[in-house]
């Protein structure tokens, strides 16, 4: 069997113009650039010491990925929100996340008593079939679509939910309702966006998702939600930092567990 291999000039012309395009965009997503504006293809060139045609490439990638745009008159802008957050921000324990969630607003798809499916039933301990709270929305960013979440919350909880209007985030949306948040798993993956979820989260078909299992327990142990989460992957990024000696936020004996995976399971 034979190996395609490219010449040795392209492969290195590829190299160069893959490693500017991921400085430039790390650049942009730490926001070195003043007001969003990038320097002048002149002024990339000398900065990087890169050929005008490898500038060229590098900022043409970023503009498939929509996280710049070329503005005539002004110049190149970064262009795409994003919501920034460390991990931590995203299990809603201890109050972590609020103040980065503020500009949260959501839509809602469905509230609605459903039977519980036996992937949901599975992960809070129900038999499947039983009545649960099927409590689905839109989640926009100052007015940027986040994407499509998919929460099934299990009875008494899912009672609380029905009266309390739903302003900003999840967990503020859970806490108004009373209920607590003492223990939050997350099993992450990098998902392609079909038809059905592009459309209702604003994104091309094919585009990046940030796939999320969710269960959610109260202080006690009890899990009472479990949710499918849906976010644009071009409109969220997250910061994970680790110290030596240090425990998970979760109990340690959970730390690394899916959702509902046996300690055996994750070995």
């Amino acid at each position: 069997m034979t190996t395609a291999v490219l010449p040795q000039r392209e492969e290195a012309r590829g190299n160069a113009v893959r490693r500017l395009r991921d400085q430039l965009r790390a650049e942009v997503m730490h926001g070195g650039f003043e007001g969003g504006l990038l320097p002048s293809e002149t002024e990339l060139m000398a900065t990087y010491r890169a050929p005008r045609a490898i500038v060229r490439e590098a900022l043409n990638l970023l503009r498939r990925e929509h996280l710049v745009e070329r503005i005539q008159g002004t110049g190149t802008l970064a262009v795409s929100p994003r919501q920034s957050a460390r991990l931590v921000e995203f299990h809603g324990v201890d109050g972590y996340g609020e103040a980065v969630l503020a500009g949260m607003s959501n839509r809602v798809l469905a509230m609605e008593v459903v039977p519980m499916p036996r992937i949901a039933a599975a992960q809070l301990g129900e038999r499947a079939g039983v009545d649960c709270l099927l409590y689905e929305y839109v989640g926009y960013l100052y007015g940027q679509t986040l994407g499509v979440y998919t929460n099934y919350v299990r009875f008494p909880e899912a009672e609380r939910l029905l009266s309390v209007p739903f302003r900003g985030s999840w967990f503020s949306l859970l806490r108004e309702a009373g209920l607590t948040i003492g223990d939050n798993e997350l099993l992450i993956e990098m998902l392609p966006a079909d038809s059905l979820v592009a459309e209702i989260a604003d994104i091309e078909v094919g585009g990046p998702l940030l796939g999320m299992q969710q269960l959610v327990r109260d202080e006690s142990g009890r899990p009472y939600a479990y949710a499918l989460l849906r976010s644009r992957g071009d409109r969220i990024s997250l910061l994970s930092r680790a110290m030596r000696g240090s425990v998970s936020l979760l109990n340690p004996s959970r730390a690394g567990r899916a959702p509902g995976a046996s300690k055996e399971e994750s070995s």
